[in-house]
Parts: structure tokens; sequence; C-alpha cells
């Protein structure tokens, strides 16, 4: 039998712990809660999920290393998003932890924005899932804080008079579209996701052999919380310290009548750690001798409600907490992901230090050799300034041509293009040149923001010879949106001469053909080259829509010749194939005509794809 402990002490301690009473003035703990459904979206259950360690491991009684790699505390403000928070949270980590970028802050607000009209989950909702939010991640990718920083207020009437009632529009949710700076921006991607089981020991074994973070999320309550809109008694100190214990009968039945949900970042745990129960006046629980009843065991884990009141005592600083192993295993959903793959270049010439080491341009040493910096190169500037419209749903499109009278051959090349469209996701831009090489710029990414207005580095056109007609083609292929090409331009350094006196050509397949998920026969496509001469050089362009790229391992071949091309291998990266290029040197000498065979083999489960195109361009 237990029994209250009621000393003048604890009396005075309770008292001071009502909503609203005490003399401290600053403390604050209304934050912004989520939706409780939108967090168990696709969980499979934990019945349903394998534990991650072995059932007989030993795992160290208190355990942080992810705090090794955390960003900065942040905040969500007054909107109901954290589970946005706290798979940012995750990927900046992650970031973290790979090594490459030194600060990483992803952009909150355009992963919002992403998980709700590129994935299209919750659109009529504010909340999300972690779930669903990786997997705007690892399709699309997001783009830096700077390029589209967080609004820490949700829509209103007073910024679109549709943002009022039950039936908003998505844009009220996603604070509008991304500017046309966001979507031009470069996006960041982490592995896919996964479900873990949130039993503790499963969440140990992921935290000790990966030293990662887990996100989870769940039902909300308000009592264990000490969240200001508790019907029943909280504690300001708990609060303070960061301190979530598992819910009474009456907390749980407060949370009946109004659910709500929240999700963090576990990034450590404590099983030593021992914080008193309370009933639901409030009341801190001791046995009938008088013990205090303690619970035992809790996860450290990071919070979004930005590094004020909340965790402002707990030692791994505000904005951190410990909340109860038995809450974790009972009530919340656990999501997991990997390190990056980050590889990144030096673009010389865009302004931006692409590669994170400090120098940009031609003060980084990957430029020395580029004709900008080395000196001796000619750069032009040719534009296209004949407003365009664009037919709407015409696949054919329209095309812009710019005559470039420049001798020599590519070294760098940008162009920047200005279209006028009310929904980006529409169109698909490509640059083609003399020979009729297409290079894709743009290929229906976006989905609703308005315009294509950007700067495009071009590396696959260096070594091209730059004289001669130049097109940009632009097709909407969707209907119901229109736009206008207003201009475009290409700014061309040469490394001077006339260019190659060999002759290129292009060969295509525009024919789609499905890739079969996991199946190591997999499927082709053919095509013929035609003329005479041996290959000097030769150049594989190739379209796949797939939204796991690490899948795929591609092979060329040249019937009737022994052996092949790798151009890819499945390496489980992440994000769509979308167009890549391969410069190929394995049948360097070889003769070029004959049936030329593209194997595409999808070797993992789970995502399929389609083969949209591909080229072969032949210098002889």
């Amino acid at each position: 039998m237990r029994r209250l402990l009621t000393s003048a002490p604890i009396l005075a301690l309770l008292w001071g712990c009502q909503p609203g009473e005490g003399d401290d003035g600053d403390f604050d703990n209304f934050p912004p809660l989520s939706g409780e459904a939108e967090l168990y979206e696709g969980w499979p259950g934990n019945d349903k999920l394998a534990d991650e360690g072995k059932a007989d491991a030993i795992y160290p009684a208190k355990f942080d290393a992810p705090m090794q790699w955390q960003s900065p505390v942040r905040s969500q403000g007054s909107r109901g998003v954290c589970s946005i928070f706290s798979t940012v949270g995750l990927m900046e980590h992650l970031y973290l932890k790979e090594g490459t970028i030194p600060n990483p802050d992803f952009s909150e607000q355009f992963l919002q924005w992403s998980v709700k009209v590129e994935v299209g989950d919750f659109a009529t909702t504010e909340g999300s899932s972690a779930s669903s939010n990786l997997t705007a991640i690892n399709r699309y990718g997001i783009v830096e804080e700077s390029d589209w920083p967080y609004q820490t207020s949700p829509w209103s009437t007073s910024n679109d008079p549709a943002c009022t009632g039950e039936n908003r529009p998505v844009k009220c949710y996603t604070n509008g579209d991304p500017p046309a700076s966001a979507m031009a921006a470069e996006r960041w991607h982490l592995p896919a996701g996964r479900w873990i089981s949130s039993r503790p020991d499963s969440i140990k074994a992921h935290m000790v052999s990966k030293e990662e973070a887990v996100v989870v999320g769940g039902k909300f309550f308000y009592q264990a919380w000490n969240h200001g809109a508790s019907e029943l008694p909280v504690n300001r100190d708990f609060y303070k310290a960061g301190y979530v214990t598992s819910p009474n009968a009456d907390d749980i039945a407060q949370a009946e009548r109004k659910p709500a949900g929240h999700s963090f970042l576990l990034v450590g745990w404590d099983d030593t750690l021992e914080v008193q129960k309370r009933d639901g006046q409030g009341n801190l629980l001791t046995d009938e001798a008088g013990n205090p009843l303690m619970e035992k065991g809790f996860f450290l884990f990071r919070n979004s409600w930005g590094a004020g009141t909340f965790g402002s005592t707990n030692p791994y600083g505000a904005g951190y907490g410990w909340i109860s192993m038995a809450y974790v295993e009972t009530y919340l959903t656990a999501y997991v992901s990997g390190l990056p793959q980050v590889d990144l270049d030096e673009v010389c010439g865009d302004s931006v230090d692409n590669d994170y080491d400090g120098a940009v341009d031609c003060d980084d040493s990957d430029c020395d050799t580029d004709a900008a910096c080395a000196g001796g190169g000619d750069t032009q500037v040719f534009s296209y300034t004949t407003r365009t419209p664009i037919p709407d749903d015409d696949p054919t499109g329209i095309r812009a041509d710019i005559d470039v009278s420049q001798d020599g051959t590519i070294e760098t090349l940008a162009v920047t293009v200005d279209i006028t469209h009310t929904y980006q996701g529409d169109l698909k831009v490509a640059l083609v040149d003399r020979n009729g090489r297409q290079i894709v710029l743009h290929d229906h990414t976006g989905g609703g923001a308005d315009d294509v207005k950007r700067t495009f580095v071009v590396p696959d056109a260096v070594g091209l010879p730059a004289s001669g007609t130049w097109s940009l083609v632009v097709a909407d292929t969707a209907k119901s949106d229109t736009g206008t090409l207003n201009r475009w331009s290409m700014q061309i350094t040469t490394s001077g001469g006339s260019g190659p006196s060999t002759d290129t050509d292009v060969f295509r397949n525009d024919t789609d053909v499905s890739i079969p998920d996991n199946d190591e026969a997999g499927a082709f496509s053919n095509l013929e080259v035609t003329g005479s001469g041996d290959i000097r050089a030769l150049k594989a362009v190739v379209d796949i829509d797939h939204s796991y790229k690490g899948d795929l391992t591609l092979e060329l071949q040249r019937l009737g010749s022994p052996g092949a091309a790798v151009l890819v291998e499945a390496d489980a990266s992440s994000g769509n194939f979308g167009t890549q290029s391969f410069l190929i040197d394995d049948f360097d000498g070889q003769a070029s005509a004959g049936t030329w065979r593209l194997v595409m083999k999808d070797v993992a489960a789970g995502d399929v794809g389609t083969l949209r195109s591909w080229s072969l361009e032949v210098t002889r």
C-alpha cells in the first residue's frame, strides 16, 4: 500500500506547483503541440518490429555519445510542427557526424512545404510524421536555413483570406511556397529512414552500434510534461529539469479528452536517474513507510521548444530533457536514418563555397587549372530576350535559340533562365547544343511553387565547342497552369583555339522502359549508332525516374563485342536518379557503329523506376 507524503515542506512545494501560482514570472510552459494521429501514420507497431540488438546484450548504464554531434536547440515558435524540428535535428546531427559540413543548418520551413506539396502527405493539417519527413529529405532533399528561413507563426487571414476555418488550403500550413531562390538552391539528402522498435533495449542497441540519435513521437500527456494546458497540477521544477514521467490514470484520461502529440530526438540515456512519481493532484508519492516512490530509467532528449524555460536546469543545457523509458516504450514510435554521402566539388565561377573548405572560386586550389582562374580564357555573355509563351500540356514546348560566335572549347558555362509559371513542377527545361546534345537543367521538380528564375552551372558542357546555335527547350507537360519564357542567357568561358577537329554525333532513344523491382535480370534498352569511324570519346546521358538511385546498377554494352562498361553500381545511396552523364573510355579505339544496349538492374526491394530516355554522344 502507498500513501501520500504530507510533511510541511512537501505541501509547500506542491502548492507552488499549481498552474499560475508562485513568483516565477518568467515561467512559460505553453509550447505548441502537434496532432496525435499524424505521428503514428504508417507505424507497424512494436509487435511487428524486431529488436535491434541481441537478447543477451549488456548496455552501459549511462550513454550520451550522440551529444558530440548536436546543432543548437531550435524553437518551433507557435506552430505545431514538432516532427519537422525533430527530423531536421536528426539530419543536422547526422551531417555533423559525417563531418564535411562544419555547421549544418537546414530549413524546417522548406521541409514543411516539401512534405505537404512534393510528397503530398498531411496536406490538410499542420502536423506530419518522421516517416513522411524522411521520405521528403531522401527523395527530394531540403535546402539550407538561409535559403528559406523559418517563420515562427502560422499564416492567418492577415497573410491570406483563405487561412481560416477547418478547410484551409495547403499554403496556410506551409506559409506559402518557397521563393525562387530557395527552389534554385542546392538540396541536401539523407538515406531512406526506417522504423525501429521503441523498446528501450532496441533504442539502446541502435544508439550504441551507430552512435546516432533516434526520432520518437506519439501521444502527449499534459501533466507528465508539466504543460500549461494541463487540467491537473504541474511541477515547475520538473519542467525546468526537463523531466517527463509516465502518466498516471488521471493524466491518461485527460489526454483522451483532448488528444495531442509531440515528437523529439533521443540522444542518450541514464538507467540510474530516478524521479519521484505523482498522482493526479500533483502529490509526490511515497510508500507506507514514507519512502519516495521513484520512477527509474530515462532517455535524454533534445526538444524543440527553444533554450528558455524547458530544461533550463538540465545538466546538458536548456532545451534538453529526460523522458521515462516506460513512456517511450508504451506510447511512442521510433524512426532512424543513417549518415549522408557528401561528395562536394568546387564549382568555379558561381561565387559559392561549394565544398565548404573556406575558399570560393579562384581562391580555391581546386580551380587553379580552370580557364576563368588560370588566365588566358575568354568570357562572353549571349542572351535571348524575346518573351515567348509556353504552351500548356504540350510535350514539344518551345525552342529559344542563341547564336554563339565565340571560338574555343567551353571551360565553364552558366545558363541563366527567367521563366514565369504558376506551377514549376509542370516544366522540363533543357539546353541543346549545335549537335543535338541535350542537357537537362530542370526536370519537373518544385511541385506547386511559382516560376523558374535561376542560374544553372553546367559542367556537362565542359569540353564542347562553344560556337554555333544553342537552344533552350521548355516544355509544360501537364494541364491547367501556364507561363512565359521571359529571357535566358549563357555566360561562356573558353580556353581559346578553334575547338576540336573531331566529329560528334548524338543518338537517342526516348522510349520508356519499366525497371522491375529487385530483379537481377533487369531490363534493357537498345539504340542504333550509324556512321563510320572509331570511337575517340563516348558519353552516355541517362534519364531514369527512380526514387532510390542506390538500388540501381547500369551497364553499357555494344552487342557483338565482349565485356561491358559499368556506369554505376548499386551503393544504397538515397535520392532520385534523375538525369546523369557518364564519360566512358572502355570502348575507345573500337568501331562505333552497331547496336548499343543499356542494361538496368534494380537489386533491392521497395522502390521502382522507369527509364525515360538515354543517349550516346559519339566522338570519332
